[in-house]
């Protein structure tokens, strides 16, 4: 199964004052869907949140047109961050949990309104319900990264203790997807393989406590994962 990963498209209603008002984050867009051409078919495309810029249903939807006017028919596996409103991402894209290709997918928002960074109660909930002694791989698609580069305070995860030791449990492989760093990321832990897709908008380096945002033109792209039937065959970095 190949999966197109994006994140952190940040489209936003035209009237909206972006943070970042040089950058068209509706061309950004556009350009890197343009550079997924050569990478496909895929089986589905997952958006690790920040979908919108300004928590708008408008952003939203003008994400999806682009997504489904690009690769009709394909699924979006889409969750939301603190850049939205969960509400107003699931008024276009429904959530995704539930079985899809012989893998569980457990769709996750770890937002927090008026928050940059995020909670992982909603995690452990999820993981929750499933039985840990359950072989089923699972996808697990939230905004806020367990592990990446950084370990600023807007950059992590409250409570990931909590979710870690939660995966820790799961006998079956996990896979868990997410965004928010706007950089590229991958580790594997144990059974648990961790993805960090970078963002179409623009992209930061991360070291630490340390962040600055890459020079203009660089680390921004998509990600290209192969799943086989119960782990990451292989993941393709993009820039675009």
């Amino acid at each position: 199964m190949r999966l197109l990963h994006l994140s952190d498209t940040h489209l936003h209603d035209p009237q909206w004052s972006t943070y970042h008002p040089e950058i068209d984050s509706a061309a950004r867009l556009d350009t890197v869907l343009a550079a997924t051409r050569e990478h496909g078919p895929f089986d589905a495309i997952v958006l690790t949140g920040d979908v919108t810029d300004d928590y708008s249903v408008v952003g939203a939807l003008a994400v999806h047109e682009r997504l489904t006017a690009a690769y009709p028919g394909v699924p979006l596996l889409v969750v939301p961050g603190n850049h939205d409103l969960t509400e107003s991402v699931r008024e276009v894209f429904p959530d995704p949990s539930g079985m899809f290709r012989g893998w569980r997918v457990v769709a996750v928002a770890t937002n927090v309104r008026d928050q940059i960074e995020g909670e992982a109660a909603a995690t452990v909930a999820a993981l929750d319900e499933i039985d840990p002694a359950d072989p089923t791989p699972l996808l697990v698609l939230q905004h806020h990264p367990l592990r990446s580069r950084s370990r600023h305070e807007w950059f992590v995860l409250r409570d990931e203790d909590a979710l870690a030791a939660r995966l820790d449990t799961q006998i079956g492989p996990v896979v868990l997807l997410s965004g928010h760093t706007h950089q590229a990321f991958e580790l594997v832990e144990g059974h648990v393989h961790h993805l960090g897709g970078p963002a179409s908008y623009y992209a930061i380096e991360h070291a630490g406590e340390a962040w600055d945002f890459a020079p203009a033109g660089t680390g921004t792209g998509f990600q290209v994962i192969d799943l086989g039937a119960d782990r990451v065959e292989s993941v393709t970095v993009v820039e675009a």
